[in-house]
């Protein structure tokens, strides 16, 4: 799979000399913080887990198991997938919909960790003019919002480019080919079947003949070609098969984000449940918990226990079957039920992310901002907006204003808002009362970030 093309300015490096470690990584989070100004990055903690739990299994079998690598999904119908320094692997969600398989999808996280293990994208880009961390991490994030919403991605450029700035960064053919070798012996080594990648290349091509209109992304960027999938077919025969069993969780969170994507929820229901009625399924318990949170998101609560029922009878004890009880009890308008439900399974699972979370939010629905606060100091969510965004009300509620606009001040960071950060900031530091370890907490935070703002208007 091959990564996105994109126009990219030049980073004050030679040609010869590549991007250190420090200043790729710090590039790859600049560049989540400006994607998520344009494009809707789906945060739903069990698919982002499911994914960099796949990702990393994968890491270490690859060429580099040390570094650090992140992986998050873009909420966007297109088949297409991502890199960027700092081992930051963006896969879109019509990618995901439109893998077969945990190999398939296996097989494109691959093929990107290979380009950024083999630092193809920091070898691309060479001096001509120096540009700060952050103004490169805007020109990207530009460059990937244009191919998603040209538009918009367009608007951010016209933002944002200055002195005639440019540079292509288009993947070579001998990337492309050192990514596909280097990625199928990742995958072979990591226990899925080689084959899974040509495989995939194979449907992709067939979809391109049969269509006109709405071909893969991929295609348009690096086609695939019958050479291509030939040469992955000759190197996938150089490994003995494998049967990885397939894990549950893919199917899992197939659908879930299925429902969370389509926009369409009442016709969504109908497919579902008709599938069911038919037998017409690869995975039945999928299918339930899919067809749960459709109805759920419809606000209907008829037939949701069923499909609790048979999930928690046929498959394992998991986390997200017992939030469906608690949110099933909600839409009831159950809301004592409910939280003696959060709290049954909090007390099992005291560090589940995703429970937290959920479970924070429905007390804070129900004036329990003491608990909720309880419940998000239980857990670390240093990279979700919305984790902060809930921090922030717990503590205004409680009558810690320090605290609230410290962690308001994260939530508008990650979201790429770093001046309404630092303004957050300095109301954090107005309002700290004799507490000189989160004065000093705050009062460096506030520097560390003023700083990368004045880095940030450097170039405009």
């Amino acid at each position: 799979m091959p990564c996105l093309a994109v126009e990219l300015p030049d980073i004050g490096i030679s040609a010869d000399v590549i991007m250190s470690s420090a200043d790729e990584d710090k590039l790859g989070k600049a560049f989540i913080r400006q994607l998520r100004q344009h494009v809707e990055v789906i945060d739903d903690i069990q698919i982002n887990d499911y994914l960099n739990v796949l990702g990393n299994h994968l890491v270490s079998y690859s060429e580099n198991p040390t570094q650090n690598f992140h992986f998050f999904v873009i909420k966007n119908s297109s088949v297409n997938a991502f890199a960027v320094p700092g081992g930051f692997i963006g896969i879109h969600s019509g990618l995901i919909m439109t893998t077969r398989s945990e190999g398939e999808l296996a097989s494109v996280l691959s093929h990107e960790i290979a380009h950024v293990t083999q630092r193809h994208i920091a070898r691309t880009i060479e001096a001509s003019q120096r540009l700060t961390v952050p103004k490169i991490a805007a020109l990207i994030a530009a460059a990937i919002v244009t191919s998603i919403a040209p538009q918009a991605g367009q608007a951010a450029f016209a933002a944002i480019m200055a002195g005639n700035i440019q540079m292509q960064i288009n993947f070579t053919r001998i990337h492309e080919k050192e990514a596909d070798r280097i990625g199928i012996q990742t995958l072979a080594n990591a226990g899925f079947s080689p084959y899974e990648m040509p495989n995939f290349f194979e449907r992709m091509q067939i979809a391109n003949r049969n269509s006109t209109t709405n071909l893969p992304e991929l295609l348009l960027t690096h086609p695939v070609t019958t050479n291509r999938i030939a040469e992955a077919h000759d190197r996938a025969a150089k490994y003995s098969p494998k049967l990885k069993t397939e894990n549950p969780l893919y199917n899992l969170m197939r659908a879930k984000l299925l429902v969370s994507t389509t926009d369409n929820k009442v016709k969504l229901l109908r497919t579902l449940q008709k599938m069911l009625a038919n037998e017409n399924y690869r995975d039945e318990g999928a299918i339930r918990y899919g067809l749960a949170l459709a109805l759920l998101a419809n606000r209907r609560t008829d037939g949701v226990q069923k499909q609790i029922d048979w999930l928690i009878k046929n498959d394992d004890d998991r986390v997200m079957y017992r939030i469906l009880k608690a949110r099933l009890a909600l839409a009831n308008n159950n809301n004592t039920q409910a939280i003696q439900e959060y709290d049954k399974v909090f007390q099992i699972y005291p560090h589940d992310k995703m429970l937290g979370l959920d479970y924070a939010e429905k007390l804070l629905q129900n004036n329990m901002a003491a608990k909720a606060k309880t419940v998000l100091t239980n857990i670390s969510l240093s990279s979700n907006p919305y984790y902060y965004f809930l921090l922030a009300q717990a503590n205004q509620l409680t009558g810690s204003k320090a605290e609230a606009y410290f962690a308001l001040a994260e939530n508008y960071y990650l979201q790429g808002q770093t001046a309404i950060a630092v303004e957050n900031l300095k109301q954090a530091l107005q309002n700290v009362k004799g507490d000189f370890y989160l004065a000093t907490r705050i009062d460096a935070r506030y520097k560390e970030l003023q700083a990368e703002l004045l880095e940030e208007r450097s170039n405009k």
